[in-house]
């Protein structure tokens, strides 16, 4: 990403900071902002010798930054969580710069979670008090229609688990859809 250019990214819903220390580690000047207090902590301690990264507590509907702060935006597992994803992606649409790139992952109607819990809504639920959305490409392609999609893969994968203070503490399987795209 250095030789496009690109040094300022945002992990939107960063959590426990795992992807922003990866980008800390390779120079980036990287920011994490979440709603949760103890992993933003957690964030804090995973990064504390870069300074090259800093976190903000806050929410993805009502970011604090000035528009087009950001080269890069990643949101990873955050969007199944998430009621107001048009709202969201035209915030981060908002506040990356001209050809800036968004990272996004939409969990998948195909993911092993998807009709778990109690039905609130066209593949939404509430599990153990927490809201899940599980998306159709379709449904992607129109709530990405601010932007330029470059790719949309579709992947199943293991995730190692959140540890102690989240609902998956173990290792469990997810399907996603990773969408790489451009702001026009």
């Amino acid at each position: 990403m250095r030789h496009l250019g690109l040094r300022k990214i945002l992990d939107a819903g960063c959590g426990d900071g795992r992807n922003i220390l990866a980008f800390a580690k390779y120079g980036f000047n990287a920011t994490g902002t979440d709603i949760s207090g103890l992993a933003l902590k957690k964030a804090e301690e995973l990064c504390r010798n870069y300074p090259n990264a800093e976190f903000k507590k806050e929410p993805l509907e009502k970011p604090s930054f000035k528009r087009e702060s950001f080269d890069v935006i990643v949101c990873d597992f955050v969007t199944a969580h998430l009621k107001e994803i048009e709202l969201i992606t035209n915030n981060f649409h908002k506040l990356l710069k001209k050809n800036g790139y968004l990272l996004i992952e939409f969990t998948s109607y195909k993911d092993p979670h998807c009709g778990k819990g109690k039905k609130i809504g066209e593949r939404e639920f509430l599990q153990k008090g927490f809201y899940l959305r599980f998306y159709t490409i379709n449904q992607i392609e129109k709530i990405m229609g601010k932007f330029r999609i470059l790719c949309i893969d579709s992947i199943s994968y293991t995730d190692p688990g959140h540890g102690t203070g989240y609902n998956r503490k173990k290792r469990h399987q997810h399907h996603s859809y990773f969408v790489f795209a451009q702001k026009n």
